[in-house]
């Protein structure tokens, strides 16, 4: 994701001070959240201090669908990507499918 942003240098280095593998990536994520009516220096030092950059924005990206998380609720990992690609390997159209309980219901919805 490229971002051409004034404030982006500056958020890339707190991120990345804060030990943030992917800086460039959540600064461009938090910039456009901020863009969309965020504090966005809020946003950034909720990030720095550790919170989930996925409960910052309030919202995670699973199987190109965007799922609102919050504070309390697994966020789907990329990683379970496999889970839905078996469960659609091994089901039929009008076979039932449950996610309970592990969440967002990302798997259930990516499956469906």
């Amino acid at each position: 994701m490229t971002v051409d942003h004034p404030d982006l240098p500056q958020v890339v280095t707190r991120l990345r001070a804060a030990g943030c593998v992917f800086a460039e990536d959540e600064a461009a994520l938090l910039l456009a959240a901020g863009a969309d009516g965020g504090d966005l220096d809020a946003l950034v030092t909720r990030r720095v201090e550790g919170e989930p950059l996925e409960q910052v924005l309030g919202w995670a990206e699973f199987c190109g669908i965007r799922f609102a998380v919050e504070p309390g609720v697994f966020v789907p990992r990329q990683r379970t990507r496999l889970l839905v690609r078996e469960a659609v390997a091994l089901t039929s159209p009008g076979d039932v499918v449950v996610d309970l309980c592990c969440g967002t219901g990302a798997v259930g919805v990516a499956v469906a």
